[in-house]
C-alpha cells in the first residue's frame, strides 16, 4: 500500500475523538492540482483559490505557494494513482478501512469515514470489489462527506452516507433550494453569525460528524489557511 490513506491526526479528527468517535479522513490534492483530471469539478474560483486540502494544515506549510513538501506530494501521488490504477487505488482504501475499523473497535471509538477530504468525488458512483461503492460493501459504518455537486442530492444515496452542501461564491440559489428541502449547507464565515437568510447558524468547527448536526441548518466553518483568510472572491462570507 502506498502512501497513507487514511489521516487520522488532523485538528477536526482530533476532536472527535472526545465524543466517542474515530474520524478517519481521506485526502488527495484537490481539483486538477495533480494533472490527471479535475477531482473537484464543482469547485468555483475561490474555493480553488483557498483550498484547505492544499493551502491549509501540514500541506499549507510552505515556503512559497508552488512549493511541494511531503503532505502535498503524498495527496498528489494518491490523486495520480486514483487517476490511472483505480482498482489497485480501491484495494489500498478497502485495506485501509479494514484497518480503521480494527483500530477502532479496539479503542472502543464509533468510525465516521469521511473520503472526500480535499475533493468531490461521487463515491456512491464508483463500485469497489463487486460492490456498488465502498459506502455500501461497508454498510454498517457511517460515511459523511462534503460537496458542490447539487445533483447528487436529487438520486438516492446509500443509507449510512450523509453529504452537506458546500457553500461557494457562486452556487447560493443550489443552496437556498436545498436548505429549503432540510438538507444541510456549510459555509465559511469570518465571523459565525447566528443565521443565514433565516436558518440558523451552527458551528461546524466544533468537530466533523456532520450526520450528528440537526437538519435545516447552516453549518458555520471558519477560514483555515492564509490564503482563505485573506480571499476576496466572496467565497468568505
Amino acid at each position: 500500500m502506498q502512501n497513507r490513506i487514511y489521516s487520522l491526526d488532523n485538528a477536526k479528527a482530533s476532536k472527535s475523538v472526545a465524543l466517542g468517535y474515530l474520524n478517519a479522513i481521506h485526502y488527495m490534492a484537490p481539483h486538477d492540482i495533480a494533472g490527471v483530471g479535475n477531482l473537484c469539478p464543482y469547485a468555483s474560483p475561490g474555493c480553488k483559490a483557498s483550498c484547505l486540502g492544499y493551502y491549509s494544515g501540514h500541506a499549507g506549510m510552505v515556503k512559497n505557494d508552488t512549493d511541494i513538501n511531503s503532505v502535498r506530494a503524498s495527496r498528489i501521488a494518491k490523486a495520480q494513482r486514483f487517476m490511472r490504477d483505480r482498482a489497485a487505488y480501491l484495494s489500498d482504501v478497502v485495506v485501509a478501512t479494514s484497518r480503521v475499523l480494527v483500530k477502532a473497535q479496539r479503542e472502543n471509538l464509533t468510525p465516521v469515514l469521511r473520503l472526500n477530504g480535499s475533493t468531490d468525488i461521487s463515491w456512491e458512483r464508483i463500485p469497489v470489489l463487486g460492490n456498488p461503492s465502498i459506502i455500501e460493501m461497508y454498510s454498517h459504518v457511517q460515511f459523511v462527506d462534503y460537496t458542490k455537486n447539487y445533483m447528487r442530492f436529487n438520486r438516492p444515496l446509500p443509507a449510512n452516507y450523509h453529504l452537506t452542501f458546500s457553500l461557494s461564491e457562486d452556487n447560493h440559489p443550489y443552496a437556498k433550494n436545498l436548505l429549503s428541502r432540510g438538507f444541510n449547507v456549510a459555509a465559511v464565515f469570518r465571523t459565525l453569525p447566528t443565521s443565514w437568510h433565516g436558518y440558523p447558524v451552527i458551528n461546524g468547527d466544533l468537530h466533523d460528524l456532520r450526520h450528528l448536526d440537526p437538519k435545516g441548518v447552516v453549518v458555520g466553518l471558519t477560514p483555515k489557511g492564509r490564503k482563505a483568510k485573506a480571499d476576496t472572491t466572496g467565497f468568505i462570507l
